[in-house]
């Protein structure tokens, strides 16, 4: 296939030179998805660096899988799936799931303004709270603290602790599946 075709080609055609080692196919893939998939995230996520760098995340992970992608459903499909599943990973690591102790008022301050039910209930739950924590296995509740409690990204975190950022997501699953069981 001659150059000058590359820009007709199909999505798999491409695909298919890339794995054999043709980066310029790549080159296409990215200029044929980088708009649509940066509109995508900038109407999502309404700030257009963070869009971008979103989108700029994905493709080169995919860049790095040197076209060896499982994609039978096509490379459109493949490729907006994870762009959606990045962008709602960036909402997960930016909303605490739980709040944490050092945010809630002291044991004083809640039996100066609520009843005593109040201030058994909450130290219950505290109590519980510490309890399922440390539970968890050591390197999970390190991920987890300095998730929820030092409001560290998933990014920092991997960088930090020298381990990937899929391994601090799978932590960070895992953990809270365990501590919603725990605090039931």
């Amino acid at each position: 296939m001659q150059k000058a075709n590359y820009h007709i080609s199909s999505d798999e055609d491409l695909l298919l030179l890339w794995r054999s080692g043709n980066v310029a196919a790549f080159d296409l893939l990215f200029k044929r998805y980088y708009q649509p998939l940066f509109q995508y995230a900038v109407n999502n996520l309404k700030q257009p660096m963070l869009a971008e760098e979103i989108v700029m995340d994905v493709m080169l992970r995919i860049w790095k899988t040197n076209g060896k992608i499982d994609c039978p459903a096509g490379f459109k499909p493949y490729i907006l799936r994870a762009l959606k599943n990045a962008i709602l990973n960036h909402f997960r690591s930016s909303m605490p799931a739980v709040v944490s102790w050092d945010d809630m008022p002291s044991g004083e301050e809640i039996a100066a303004t609520h009843s005593s039910d109040f201030k058994i209930i909450h130290d219950e739950t505290r109590d519980r709270y510490l309890a399922a924590l440390s539970s968890l296995s050591e390197k999970k509740r390190e991920v987890f603290v300095l998730s929820r409690e030092e409001r560290l990204t998933y990014k920092e975190i991997a960088r930090q602790l020298n381990i990937s950022v899929n391994t601090v997501e799978n932590y960070m699953s895992a953990s809270l599946s365990q501590l919603k069981e725990q605090m039931k």
